[in-house]
């Protein structure tokens, strides 16, 4: 009768949900202290090798008003942990929400002035991945949420190039861990036929590589590789006074890819995407994204910084990895 009872109480705290506090699974030896979790994120991400754990209130960045929005975002949401555990994909293992600085106003990334905002997923094995949240610069602050008996992420964030007392400053997205990354969630996606997809990059005033992809509905790819699109960073730099053109390949793109791109489509209902999406920096690259589809219609989409929303920033993503995770000739 007690190991009964131990069992149900068991799947009881394992399946129960507070939407402030996320969930407190019961394996207790999973990076129990704060020092633990910022040791893995630093031994997982290069990117993020000096990130610290902070409470949107012991945060403190150079820009009074940004700090300001944050803190008034993270008390209106009741926001007072620097971390939080849960479980995202439902996988039955430990994923971390994590509010911080990542130290990475400069180069240098010594100073403390950026506000981060990233979610430590765990897999089978011991298998972790750092995945940042941040869809632009500025704080960004996270909510678990669950709907639909899904766990989800809601971020909230200054609009962009909006600065304001008045509380109409603030924008809200929902997103879902979703072909390994967080993307816009979308309880209603559309199916279309897809007959073509062709994206072009720009360069920027590094290395951003340029190149342009099509592709039709039956995987067939051209790969146009203008610059920068392989070899290392430091190998790229040498090439930066040199302006010849890297190829055109060919290749038939492989269907687990091929697919992933086309359920991601549907999924974000491309359709009712801006035509236009704009990130107020001068060196950004930009990108042109031209979808085919139903019989001929068109949906073209000129995104000036790669980060319209996060569903299309995880299709780029897509779509750049091609270029290394394909055969090309």
């Amino acid at each position: 009768m007690k190991k009964a009872l131990f069992i149900i109480i068991y799947f009881f705290v394992v399946n129960c949900y507070s939407q402030n506090k996320g969930l407190e699974l019961p394996q207790s030896d999973f990076l129990r202290t704060k020092l633990e979790i910022e040791k893995s994120v630093h031994a997982n991400s290069e990117r993020f090798k000096k990130f610290e754990l902070k409470k949107i209130h012991d945060f403190t960045p150079e820009n009074s008003a940004e700090d300001s929005i944050c803190r008034r975002i993270g008390d209106s949401l009741k926001i007072n942990k620097d971390y939080y555990k849960v479980d995202f994909d439902n996988n039955g293992l430990i994923d971390i929400l994590m509010i911080g600085d990542d130290y990475n106003c400069e180069e240098s990334r010594a100073i403390s002035c950026n506000f981060s905002s990233l979610v430590m997923m765990s897999f089978p094995k011991d298998s972790v991945r750092i995945y940042n949240v941040n869809i632009s610069s500025g704080c960004l602050i996270p909510k678990i949420i669950e709907k639909n008996n899904q766990i989800l992420l809601e971020v909230y964030n200054r609009k962009k190039g909006i600065l304001s007392v008045k509380g109409d400053n603030v924008e809200q997205h929902t997103l879902i861990y979703k072909y390994d990354g967080f993307i816009d969630y979308n309880e209603m996606p559309v199916k279309h036929s897809i007959e073509k997809i062709e994206f072009s990059t720009s360069g920027c005033y590094g290395t951003c590589p340029v190149f342009a992809l099509e592709i039709d509905s039956q995987r067939n790819s051209t790969f146009f590789a203008e610059r920068f699109n392989f070899g290392t960073d430091e190998e790229n730099m040498e090439k930066m006074l040199s302006y010849n053109r890297e190829g055109t390949f060919r290749g038939i793109i492989k269907e687990e890819n091929y697919n992933q791109i086309l359920e991601l489509l549907e999924y974000m209902n491309f359709m009712s995407l801006n035509d236009e999406y704009y990130e107020a920096q001068d060196d950004n690259q930009s990108s042109i994204l031209k979808i085919t589809y139903d019989s001929g219609k068109v949906k073209t989409i000129n995104d000036y910084g790669l980060i319209g929303t996060y569903s299309l920033k995880k299709l780029y993503q897509m779509l750049f990895e091609l270029r290394v995770n394909q055969k090309w000739k």
